[in-house]
């Protein structure tokens, strides 16, 4: 038998989500206990090596993003640059680069779109940031796209720049009022971070630690269940912990169906998975950043733009939007670096991860991001979930952000209406 501690908030998983919701239960009073399967961050967690900070594929953070607007409460501070402003379309049945229009200046000088499409394409930027994305949510991405009446390759410059934003493969499983609004984060700027994402883990973990709480790394939550008294029970290979209210942060939809104490019947749209080939590089590569416009590829360099690498070094993402077998995606995502200027003798370190899930549920064509699972969406009262799958706000780390700090409030919330009903206090 493990040991007991009695505690007003308990919040399963340690990646964004659950760091915010931590951070946010503490601040508002609730003595709070973290665990997590593995160390803290999740997937945002960075590695170094040979002076190289690796990402886990390409990681942007959008300025005006709801994930920026939670870290900004919670006072963790970050510091980054902007992507390189030049960026080139990449075809691989012709082979080719090619200036990409991705903003009014280089609109005028792309050979990429003819005269219509750069009117069309035009128009689009002058009138994205005034649509309503709520009023495209029974569309799809794809939907959307062709509504555009822009040619075949006009339709494939939105199409990329739709799948770096969402980071969805297939424009047909993603809502268009997820697609607009990302690209309309997209139009406002994005950071690539100095010393990574890991700098948002540090930074989330000490928002929350400083606030009392404390974080139990490699330590699996395995059971959760309901007391007769209103109370939980989550148990740990180490330990039982008691609470008064519980976040759900476990990454995917199933494992956290499989924790919860009565498993709500959701309707979610698709994972999104990606083929990430990440590089340390002796050099900048001659094209910065390429963008598939007949495949789901891209290509950004993070660094020099970033502080990632050793001086005069590069830090290289290359990504495929819906992974396939490790083989043809490896072999594809290494044609595009050597595409773009990469050589053998340019690579100090390398990483290719297949497979990974970016997103664990794409907003669905119909229901849109309203119809993503909200907070409460349990089956039981005092448990909430967070992820990036959870709430109507944003996509990938801005979901995440923003469901841990609606949760993490949520749960407060409710521990201290506990605490003023039965006078207990749990942690404390």
């Amino acid at each position: 038998m493990g040991d007991r501690c009695d505690v007003e908030v308990v919040v399963v998983g340690a990646g964004l989500a659950g760091l915010a919701a931590a951070a946010v239960a503490a601040r508002g009073g609730a003595s709070v206990v973290v665990c997590d399967v593995r160390a803290a961050g999740g997937r945002a967690r960075s590695g170094t090596r040979e002076g190289f900070v690796l990402n886990q594929g390409p990681h942007a953070l959008y300025r005006a993003g709801a994930g920026a607007d939670v870290l900004s409460r919670l006072g963790v501070g970050f510091s980054g640059s902007p992507p390189h402003p030049v960026a080139s379309g990449y075809t691989e049945a012709a082979g080719g680069l090619a200036l990409l229009p991705t903003s009014a200046g280089s609109l005028l000088r792309s050979p990429v779109l003819g005269v219509a499409d750069k009117v069309r394409f035009a128009r689009l930027l002058t009138t994205l940031p005034k649509l309503q994305g709520a009023s495209f949510g029974a569309l799809s991405a794809a939907q959307w796209t062709a509504s555009l009446g822009l040619s075949s390759r006009g339709a494939g410059v939105i199409s990329a720049l739709t799948r770096v934003a969402t980071y969805a493969g297939d424009l047909e499983l993603v809502s268009a009022d997820a697609a607009v609004a990302q690209l309309q984060l997209a139009l406002e700027g994005v950071l690539y971070l100095d010393g990574g994402w890991q700098s948002l883990v540090d930074g989330l973990e000490a928002a929350a630690t400083s606030a009392g709480a404390r974080v139990l790394e490699s330590e699996r939550a395995t059971a959760l269940q309901a007391r007769a008294d209103g109370t939980f029970e989550v148990r740990t290979p180490a330990r039982t912990l008691q609470a008064a209210s519980v976040v759900v942060a476990t990454g995917s939809p199933a494992a956290a169906r499989a924790l919860l104490p009565h498993p709500p019947a959701w309707q979610l749209g698709a994972p999104a998975t990606a083929a990430c080939l990440d590089l340390g590089l002796r050099r900048v590569p001659a094209t910065m950043v390429a963008f598939g416009l007949d495949q789901p590829l891209y290509l950004s360099t993070h660094s020099p733009k970033a502080h990632l690498a050793p001086p005069g070094g590069a830090v290289v993402h290359v990504m495929r939007y819906g992974a396939r077998t490790s083989t043809e995606d490896k072999a594809q995502l290494w044609a595009l670096a050597r595409r773009c200027g990469t050589g053998d003798a340019d690579v100090v370190v390398q990483r290719f991860l297949h497979e990974m899930t970016v997103c664990h549920a794409l907003p669905r064509p119909g229901p849109g991001l309203l119809g993503r699972p909200a907070i409460d969406a349990t089956g039981t009262a005092g448990v909430f979930l967070a992820g990036d799958w959870v709430g109507a706000a944003g996509l990938l780390a801005d979901a995440s952000l923003a469901s841990g700090e609606a949760a993490g409030r949520a749960a407060s919330e409710h521990a201290m209406r506990r605490r003023a009903a039965t006078g207990a206090t749990l942690g404390r």
